[in-house]
C-alpha cells in the first residue's frame, strides 16, 4: 500500500465523517439518546467511542493528544460539540498522515 492510499484512506474517512454527523445532527434528540442494546448504549455513546478510539491511536502513532481513561468514556455530552471534536480530530488525522512519506511506512510501530 503506498502513501497515497493511506492519504486517500484520511481524506475518505473525513467525507465519511460528515455525512455520519450530518445525520445525525439531524435526528431527533430522543431518537440519537436512544438505548440500543448495544455495546456503547445509543449512537451518541458510539460516536463518542469512534472519536476515543481514534485519539487512542493517534497518541499511540504521535506520542501526542489526549488518551481517555475508559474505552466507554463519554468524551462530549453536547453532540455539537462532539462533531467539532470529531472534525477537528480528522484533521489532525489527515495532518499526520500527510506529513508521512514512503519510508516512514517501512518502520514498525510499537
Amino acid at each position: 500500500m503506498s502513501i497515497e492510499n493511506f492519504r486517500q484512506l484520511a481524506d475518505y474517512n473525513h467525507w465519511a465523517n460528515k455525512r455520519l454527523y450530518a445525520a445525525a445532527l439531524a435526528m431527533p434528540e430522543p431518537q440519537y439518546r436512544q438505548r440500543t442494546g448495544e455495546f456503547f448504549g445509543s449512537l451518541h455513546g458510539t460516536l463518542n467511542h469512534l472519536l476515543l478510539t481514534d485519539r487512542v491511536w493517534l497518541k499511540r502513532l504521535t506520542g501526542e493528544g489526549e488518551h481517555p481513561p475508559r474505552l466507554d468514556a463519554i468524551l462530549f455530552e453536547d453532540r455539537h460539540e462532539l462533531a467539532r471534536a470529531r472534525m477537528a480530530e480528522d484533521a489532525r488525522f489527515r495532518r499526520v498522515i500527510g506529513g508521512y512519506s514512503a519510508a516512514d511506512l517501512d518502520e514498525a510501530v510499537s
